[in-house]
């Protein structure tokens, strides 16, 4: 049986938030608007592209990212440009890896190493 989107988001979450530069020393979202987190606002866009891309390696899931994720996220210039993600302050851009990483291993696909970095070895984020 295939997870529900809250339970993919939870996943992530529990992945990705506890490397990210703007938590508290408590384990809390310091974002001062942690609603605009590029990463969760279109979470459901992130996990349609990522489910509808099976791939061994990361490229397809980057790509199908920026196609029908990052082409309506309002950060982005008509241009495909993106400042938040130029200045590597996009969680979803920087930890693109480690997204993919965590919802396959939620769907119970096989992650290869070479697929996605280990959490451990990514900086963290700046969101």
């Amino acid at each position: 049986m295939r997870p529900t989107l809250e339970q993919l988001e939870a996943a992530v979450r529990s992945e990705i938030c506890t490397i990210c530069a703007k938590r508290t020393a408590e384990g809390l979202c310091g974002d001062q608007e942690p609603e605009r987190c590029s990463l969760f606002t279109l979470f459901p866009l992130v996990a349609q592209a990522i489910l509808a891309t099976e791939s061994d390696d990361l490229q397809p899931y980057i790509d199908a990212i920026h196609e029908h994720v990052c082409s309506v996220c309002i950060d982005q210039r008509l241009d495909g440009t993106c400042p938040q993600r130029d200045q590597q302050r996009c969680a979803l851009d920087t930890c693109m890896p480690q997204v993919i990483q965590a919802m396959e291993e939620a769907l119970g696909r096989p992650v290869r190493a070479e697929k996605a970095a280990p959490i451990e070895a990514h900086q963290p984020v700046r969101s």
